[in-house]
């Protein structure tokens, strides 16, 4: 794909306030200072119309809110977003289209500008087959090799805080001529690929992290499968720290106005394919975000649809706009911005900003998919940053359209009174903060069997201490651990291998009287036996519980 981006002047946008003066000044030098100074003022002033309005988005969260620009920055990006993406000025293509000379003046603009902001900057790109310089594809091998080994390094050297790199771009799109002077297919298939990341490696700085980034893999079942296979390889080898998904509108579907060629991926898709590669365990960026609508309520619309199905996903870290203001966005894609260059916001940008304010939805964690749970179970779920408290509701049915318990609450984990014995139930939980509340988390399962699990009285302390077996056991890779203590002391609860190592540390420190649920992840741990132990007081107390993968 071919991203051209156009750069804007900022005199000739600002200059046009002196139309308006009558320069009967005699002298020109007091009228030219004059002049300027006011032009300055009011350039400034309206940077600063925009600043009175707007700030970080992803201030305080934790994922990133980006932009990419090939333009000065002069507008109050950093008021926005807390990461940088150049556009064409950090392709091979762009710096140097003669071999040997380098034209860094504008990724110097960018990179210094994201230094002195304390803005995290990403290289963009180093390996593309799309835009290389011309002179590359004439040269042998050998050339071919050292040419693009020194493109590397050069550039690693001269922007030793780079936050993130993406190392190969489109490999299923746009592959280099240079291919083969990288290693070809080879044995893996990919070797090309698997050598540009051990470049990378070799000269970026240690804290960079390499990215893979690629479109159109998320509406496709196979294609996902490919990108995951590739993903495998690198991982394996210790060469991928992010995996870049691009997330261009027209990865999603065409225009809403479409009338020939149109196309709609379904979010239940894309969600799907995304959690296939989140499983991998590696951070996930959304590297070129974009929904190109001359409609600003079509924007809006599918903003709504798509926007959260990446900013909702756990495994995403960090979303770029790719072009955010009039004039300096894809060209191919000219109403993709969110601000139109006099500052003045489009709805979506005034919905994204509020949307980012509400909490994102929890991970559901127990119990999921499983049977013959008990039928008072413990329902627990990993915390959202920002939210106080969270709605839960469980059903019988799966659309929700009548519920069996709806209840909010400020904990993470919920026991239900009594359901129903050998019955299918569903469960979801919202988060909730001062902003409103996120959307369900997607619902899970679980079936019941016959047995009640004896638990103290609502706001009763337990008057024993307690140490249940964990559930469910076997497990792969969570189970749940309850205990109960009739006065409040010191406790410690650790996992243990069967010839006395400690493994883990539950928790030590001091507990209130009563019940409590402790979720062990065996995630990093192979398949055995294992024992964990409560020590509280003079009570101790140990049992065995099976990590089954």
């Amino acid at each position: 794909m071919l991203k051209i981006y156009e750069v804007e002047s900022v005199i000739s946008k600002n200059n046009s306030f002196g139309l308006l003066m009558t320069p009967t000044i005699k002298n020109r030098n007091l009228f030219r200072n004059f002049y300027v100074s006011i032009s300055i003022l009011f350039f400034f002033s309206g940077l600063f119309r925009i600043d009175s309005f707007a700030q970080q988005l992803a201030k305080d969260q934790d994922k990133f809110l980006g932009g990419s620009t090939s333009t000065p920055m002069w507008r109050s990006f950093e008021s926005y977003w807390n990461q940088v993406t150049p556009g064409n000025d950090g392709k091979w293509g762009s710096v140097e289209q003669v071999r040997g000379t380098y034209n860094w003046t504008n990724l110097d603009q960018i990179y210094n500008y994201a230094k002195s902001r304390n803005l995290m900057f990403k290289e963009h790109v180093l390996v593309w087959g799309q835009q290389e310089p011309y002179w590359v594809a004439s040269l042998d091998t050998a050339s071919q090799r050292a040419a693009v080994e020194k493109w590397i390094s050069t550039l690693a050297q001269r922007y030793p805080l780079m936050k993130y790199v993406d190392v190969v771009n489109e490999p299923f799109h746009a592959v280099p001529s240079y291919k083969n002077a990288l290693g070809g297919d080879g044995a893996t298939g990919w070797d090309w690929v698997i050598n540009a990341f051990k470049l990378a490696r070799k000269y970026c700085p240690s804290t960079a992290k390499l990215i893979l980034n690629e479109y159109s893999i998320l509406q496709d079942y196979t294609q996902t499968t490919n990108f995951i296979n590739l993903i495998t390889l690198l991982n394996d080898r210790g060469l991928i720290d992010g995996i870049g998904i691009q997330g261009h509108y027209f990865e999603f579907r065409s225009h809403v106005d479409a009338t020939s060629g149109t196309y709609v991926y379904s979010p239940a898709t894309l969600k799907s394919n995304l959690n296939r590669i989140a499983a991998l365990g590696i951070p996930i960026y959304i590297t070129e975000f974009d929904i190109d609508e001359a409609s600003d309520d079509n924007q809006l619309a599918q903003y709504k649809i798509y926007f959260p199905v990446f900013w909702t996903n756990p495994a995403v870290k960090g979303i770029t706009f790719w072009g955010f203001i009039e004039n300096d966005v894809w060209t191919s894609h000219p109403n993709t911005f969110l601000i139109h260059s006099d500052g003045t916001e489009r709805p979506a940008m005034q919905w994204l900003r509020q949307y980012i304010l509400l909490p994102i939805p929890p991970v559901l964690l127990l119990p999921t998919g499983t049977d013959a749970v008990q039928r008072n179970p413990v329902l627990q779920w990993q915390s959202s940053k920002t939210a106080t408290s969270y709605q839960v509701q469980v059903s019988d049915v799966r659309s929700f359209s009548s519920t069996i318990m709806d209840t909010t609450i400020t904990d993470t984990v919920l026991q239900v009174s009594p359901l129903a014995a050998n019955t299918t139930f569903y469960w979801r939980v919202s988060a909730v903060n001062d902003k409103g509340a996120s959307d369900f988390t997607d619902l899970k399962s679980f079936t019941t069997g016959n047995n009640i699990v004896s638990v103290e009285a609502a706001g009763e302390a337990s008057k024993k201490f307690e140490l249940l077996q964990n559930y469910p056991n076997p497990f792969n890779p969570t189970t749940q651990i309850q205990f109960s203590i009739p006065r409040s002391g010191f406790v410690s609860l650790k996992v243990f291998n069967l010839i006395g190592q400690e493994i883990a540390t539950l928790y030590e420190g001091i507990k209130q009287a009563g019940s409590h649920v402790v979720l062990f992840n065996g995630n990093q741990l192979s398949s055995g036996v294992y024992i964990y132990t409560l020590k509280a007081g003079s009570f101790v107390n140990s049992k065995k519980f099976i990590l089954l993968k």
